[in-house]
């Protein structure tokens, strides 16, 4: 079984037998988002899509709305 650790809170993350390169990793923990970026050796790293993006920042401005 492969297993990473979160690179924010250092939680021990199991990824299955067979880890892929680009496979989704969430840390139950503290809520990360990663991904695996190398198999051998195991690496993980910050995923690059924006998960949590404020919604204000894409939002009309509210003169656009009145």
């Amino acid at each position: 079984m492969a297993v990473a650790y979160c690179l924010d809170c250092g939680t021990r993350i199991y990824l299955g037998r067979k880890p892929w390169i680009g496979q989704p990793v969430f840390c139950d923990s503290c809520g990360t988002d990663l991904e695996v970026t190398r198999v051998n050796p195991l690496e993980i790293d910050w995923t690059d899509n924006l998960v949590d993006v404020d919604r204000k920042e894409n939002a009309e401005p509210e003169w656009a709305l009145a």
